[in-house]
This record gives C-alpha cells, structure tokens and sequence, in this order.
C-alpha cells in the first residue's frame, strides 16, 4: 500500500475514534443539594442555589448558579431542578468556564444532572 493511503487510512480511523469526544471547559459542581431555586420577575435570569464549596471561574464562583428561561432548554433546566429541589434529589450541575454575562458575578449553568 503506497504511504499516502496508508496514511489517510490510519488519519480516518484516527478521526472516526475520537469523532465522539468532545472537550468540555466548564467544571463540574459535583453531587449537591439545592436549597432554593427561581426566577427573575423583571427579566429572564433564572438561578439555582446549592449547598458545599462555590463553583465556577474564580471571576464569578459562588453557590447560586444563573441561566436564561428564554435559550435553548432554559424552562426544562428551571423545570428540572425545581421538580428536584421538592423531591429533595441530588444534583450535579455543569458550569461554564465563563460568568453569566446579564449577572458576572454568578458563574453559568451549562447543563444538569438529578440523581
């Protein structure tokens, strides 16, 4: 087999390997309890309040986490972690490696996880 096939052989598996992991630069808050979740009445800030050590950039790190009801899964991420916070459920929460941009001295919730 000539070099250059044998090269784009091994490049296309190389590629299909690792086609499926993605880097993610955000930080994990580990298993928490929420103690209080809700909504901005003026705008659409939503924010999440969770117990143990602040989480996030150190720019903005801290126990309440913020997000937008009005992007992509704002409502179901609202939705989620209050029907968890009445069920007393665990969660894990992904923050972004970036502030909320509307509140910069709350991290940003990137996505969720109940236990």
């Amino acid at each position: 087999m000539p070099k250059k096939a044998k090269f784009m052989m091994y490049f296309s598996v190389f590629a299909m390997l690792f086609a499926g992991f993605s880097v993610y630069a955000g930080v994990s808050s580990g298993e928490r309890t929420i103690y209080a979740v809700g909504c901005h009445r003026h705008d659409a800030t939503c924010y999440v309040e969770i117990t143990g050590e602040p989480v996030g950039p150190a720019a903005c790190r801290a126990t309440s986490v913020r997000w937008r009801r009005t992007e992509a899964n704002g409502e179901a991420a609202f939705t989620h972690l209050t029907a968890a916070f009445i069920a007393n459920k665990k969660v894990i929460l992904q923050v972004s490696d970036t502030c909320y941009p509307y509140q910069p001295t709350f991290p940003t919730l990137d996505y969720w996880q109940i236990r």
